[in-house]
């Protein structure tokens, strides 16, 4: 109920998405539509460090990325588009394994499209953790990826999380203009 409410709250905030896609964790049978908004405060160039660079998935339904990341996910998806039939999933099992990404084939530095897979895997614990998944993802997000105790929220998300693609006919004009300009 809260992952529900906060989702329609944030969608009502936000406006029309930048792009929806389609996500789930590998546990899922269903895909869930995800709701994307970029914003040029988490660009990589960003005047505010705290969300510099950064990806967020604040519920089930609601990714928030740097526009920057979304001008180059929409470009990457133009020429290698995922879909449901061949999602995106990150190779290796986690972003930043560099021998994990090597034995699975994988250049060493994660494609925009396995980061926001790795997104889809948060969205997958949004609707297990529901209320809780805010206060956990805040805790445990900072300590990324690894091999510790402390590490599996991030691990599991690479895990999981499966992109399916940009649903047709959801990307917002201005995104669009700048992709193909």
């Amino acid at each position: 109920m809260v992952n529900e409410c906060v989702s329609r709250w944030l969608c009502w905030l936000g406006g029309q998405p930048s792009f929806q896609i389609h996500g789930r964790g590998r546990a899922e049978e269903d895909w869930r539509t995800i709701s994307v908004y970029a914003t040029h405060r988490r660009n990589a160039e960003s005047r505010w460090p705290l969300c510099r660079g950064t990806c967020i998935t604040w519920t089930s339904e609601v990714i928030a990325v740097g526009w920057d990341f979304a001008l180059e996910l929409v470009r990457e998806q133009m020429t290698e588009p995922a879909s449901r039939q061949r999602p995106v999933e990150v190779s290796g099992g986690r972003l930043q394994n560099l021998m994990g990404r090597a034995d699975a084939g994988a250049p060493g530095f994660p494609t925009v499209s396995e980061v926001l897979a790795h997104e889809c895997g948060h969205t997958w614990q949004a609707l297990r953790f529901r209320a809780a998944y805010l206060p956990i993802g805040a805790t445990f997000t900072l300590f990324r990826e690894g091999p510790h105790f402390w590490n599996r929220f991030e691990n599991q998300a690479s895990e999981q999380g499966l992109f399916g693609g940009i649903i047709t006919r959801s990307v917002c004009q201005r995104l669009m203009d700048e992709s193909t300009g």
